[in-house]
């Protein structure tokens, strides 16, 4: 047997879908001396300034995974998300979205392919929702069985049915999302993007949008990239997450890989009783001599991060210098173990600037 021929009866791997190999984005901007001078000086010459938003960036996406992709603002997600759905082109680097150049797509991949921002719109503003879906439906090309039987199950999903035949401009904040979601599956893409898709949202809009995400991506083995400054978000639909710092990857893994990394540490909540004093320098003191810091502080209640394995023995004397009403141990939330990352990213390159 030839050497093409035991590749081609190998197994073939998980498909990957989305690929990065070291992505630059270098955006230029002009900048202006204030006062007359700087606007008569502009018209000569202009000063330019060259900001990095990402300054390498490598990531494999395979079919089916949900990737949560987080970090500060600044950090470049939005940036990586536009050049890796093929918006933008990269400065430096390869993006590769289902196999080709993301930046030149055919038509064929790019109905494969859909983008939900949270604060653009892909819906027409002055016409009800169904009459976007109907001009969507033709878009794409979508059969009427098809459509009807999407939009049918995804409006029920998001609890939007009664909002279908409404102006858009007439809709909640929430009740546009979940139309914009609607939309942007019609058409049963195999790739979502979705950017800050929660933003500015009550609590029962997300947790809906949140089951949707998680029930498509189980039934149809849809790819997700997904960014949110909303921890919930993240922890409830991803089952991988990518942390960008300062246009660069901190982190690329799983929830649990993450807690392993930054320690296994618990997050002590602490309720103290109404009109009780803290002695706060007593309360750090107390906290140092066990390794633990204070997180947290609100007017009733105190949040601990402590070692695992130090935990048994912090807890007595939490009781000892607080009058507890209540008290919960968890594992360290998201927000924490994400903040620890860019205090250690920060740290290293201070170290290294030095």
């Amino acid at each position: 047997m030839s050497l093409a021929q035991e590749d081609r009866s190998a197994p073939a791997g998980p498909e990957v879908v989305l690929e990065a190999r070291g992505v630059r984005k270098v955006f230029k901007t002009f900048e202006r001396a204030p006062g007359l001078l700087g606007v008569l000086k502009n018209f000569v010459a202009r000063d330019h300034v060259e900001i990095a938003a990402l300054t390498g960036v490598d990531l494999r996406v395979e079919r089916g995974e949900s990737v949560g992709l987080i970090g500060a603002n600044g950090a470049g997600k939005t940036t990586l998300v536009k050049i890796l759905a093929g918006i933008v082109p990269a400065s430096a680097g390869e993006a590769r979205l289902l196999g080709r150049d993301s930046f030149h797509l055919q038509d064929a991949e790019k109905r494969r392919l859909a983008l939900v921002m949270g604060q653009k719109s892909q819906l027409w503003w002055d016409l009800p929702a169904i009459d976007s879906f109907q001009l969507l439906k033709e878009i794409y090309g979508v059969s009427d069985a098809h459509f009807n039987e999407r939009l049918t199950r995804f409006a029920a999903l998001l609890e939007v049915e009664d909002r279908l035949k409404i102006q858009l401009r007439q809709l909640s904040l929430g009740q546009r999302m979940k139309m914009e979601i609607i939309g942007a599956f019609l058409h049963s893409p195999e790739v979502v993007f979705l950017d800050e898709p929660t933003i500015g949202l009550d609590l029962i809009s997300r947790e809906t949008i949140r089951r949707f995400l998680i029930r498509l991506a189980d039934e149809r083995s849809v790819t997700f990239v997904l960014t949110s400054h909303d921890m919930e978000d993240i922890e409830e639909t991803c089952r991988r997450i990518v942390v960008l710092d300062q246009g660069a990857v901190a982190f690329d893994g799983g929830l649990m890989d993450l807690s392993r990394r930054v320690t296994g540490q618990r997050a002590v909540e602490v309720h103290v009783n109404p009109h009780s004093s803290v002695d706060e320098a007593a309360v750090k003191a107390e906290l140092a001599r066990h390794g633990a810091e204070l997180a947290g502080r609100s007017a009733g209640s105190l949040t601990v991060i402590v070692g695992a394995e130090r935990l048994a023995e912090l807890v007595p004397r939490l009781f000892a210098v607080l009058d507890v009403r209540d008290l919960s141990v968890e594992r360290q939330p998201l927000e924490h173990l994400i903040r620890e990352i860019y205090r250690r990213g920060a740290a290293g390159a201070a170290g290294g600037a030095e």
